[in-house]
């Protein structure tokens, strides 16, 4: 963590500094944030001022605790035994007199909008109201800034685990064609456990990913598993979602990518269609956020979902597009970051330097009817990258990005 930037942050914003709060683990971004193994049985505020040393409000028996806390977010300690000393010594943890409004941050975000960030009760933001007067904003790109943003090595392994995947999804298709050309019965479970052994020969964690044919593929989060899956038969649309980390370190970031294809030698011009959608959304997505910062523009989340929706709803497909575009990625598959996500939720936060996302919009028609086969049903198509921010720039590191609806028997 680096308190310097986090001070330098509160300056430009114009806030007065960060005031962190935790009940028995309630707010994991202040356990976090502090380097906590745990949030202890007793209320705490962890205040990080945007000049000065920071300083911790704790309640009188449970002081030992912050033996723990970063090195750099040391510093004096004001106790408390009753709850109306712990409210009357907050204005002097703040260092208010009472003669103007403090502006501080903390983990709450108006109207809900992004749930991941509210972690404060209604209660305690009028107690910090109350006794101090203060006026409190979001801390939800403070919060990404310092659980977020990736090292230099975690970018690295994500890059590893980025070429692993792509190299068992292409190992996935093949052996699904080789299967198709030679008659033998394949399933999603089949494939499901093919590239989990392709995973841990290639070094990465054999998590269970995604294989679905047709109207398996239309619900965005269906898995095989040995009881239930479906066979993999010529004519079938086969979606496939895989993600992974290097095996033995808990540190490393993930990569998470969807390619789609068609089990046949021709792909039905409705399918192709729904897939020009899916592709157009997912480019229109990367091209926003390229002109965006091109222009010096700050980039939130929110806005490079509307944008990619927006080409899908011009398409005709939008009552089918049913979750947001993208998700925070690194060391695990939804991370702390900001989500790219106007539709679930309304993520304001900006796309900072250092941190890592997906773009995977996608189609789902359950009740799809293909032109030429009387046995395939329902659609899904998924088209997922993963996106890391540079300072001036974006990265699509899962390169090359799907061009076409394959098909796998040409």
């Amino acid at each position: 963590m680096n308190l310097s930037a986090i001070q330098s942050t509160l300056r430009e914003r114009s806030l007065d500094g960060w005031l962190l709060y935790n009940f028995r683990d309630l707010n994991p971004i202040a356990i976090g944030v502090a380097g906590l193994a745990h949030g202890g049985s007793r209320r705490w505020f962890l205040w990080i001022p945007a000049q000065g040393q920071p300083r911790r409000l704790v309640h009188a028996i449970e002081g030992h605790m912050f033996g723990e806390l970063r090195p750099e977010l040391q510093g004096p300690a004001l106790t408390y035994v009753s709850w109306q000393e712990m409210a009357a010594k907050l204005p002097e943890l703040l260092g208010s007199d009472g003669s103007r409004r403090f502006q501080i941050a903390m983990e709450y975000s108006p109207g809900n909008a992004i749930p991941f960030v509210s972690r404060i009760d209604a209660g305690i933001k009028e107690v910090v109201e109350q006794a101090t007067g203060a006026m409190i904003h979001s801390s939800a790109d403070l919060a990404q800034m310092v659980l977020a943003v990736l090292s230099e090595a975690q970018v690295a392994s994500h890059r590893r685990a980025a070429a692993a995947c792509m190299e068992a999804k292409d190992r996935a298709f093949a052996h699904i064609a080789t299967c198709l050309r030679r008659g033998v019965a394949l399933t999603e479970y089949d494939v499901q456990q093919f590239i989990a052994q392709q995973f841990s020969a290639l070094g990465m964690e054999p998590f269970p990913c995604i294989v679905a044919v047709n109207a398996n593929a239309a619900d965005p989060h269906y898995g095989p598993s040995a009881k239930h899956h479906s066979p993999i038969r010529e004519g079938d649309v086969v979606l496939i979602d895989l993600w992974s980390k290097e095996a033995g370190n808990p540190d490393a970031s993930m990569a998470d990518l969807t390619w789609t294809a068609y089990c046949g030698r021709v792909v039905p011009p409705k399918a192709q269609a729904v897939y020009e959608a899916v592709a157009a959304g997912r480019d229109a997505a990367v091209a926003y956020i390229h002109a965006q910062l091109a222009a010096g523009v700050p980039v939130h989340g929110y806005e490079v979902d509307q944008v990619t929706r927006q080409v899908i709803v011009d398409a005709g497909y939008g009552p089918y597009f049913i979750h947001r575009t993208g998700h925070s990625l690194g060391p695990t598959g939804h991370y702390l970051g900001v989500n790219i996500d106007n539709l679930e939720t309304q993520d304001r936060r900006v796309l900072l330097p250092g941190v890592m996302f997906t773009i995977e919009p996608g189609i789902y028609m359950p009740d799809f009817n293909f032109d030429d086969s009387p046995t395939a049903k329902g659609l899904g198509i998924r088209s997922e990258i993963n996106c890391l921010m540079h300072p001036e720039r974006m990265e699509v590191t899962t390169l090359p990005i799907q061009s076409e609806l394959r098909a796998l028997l040409a």
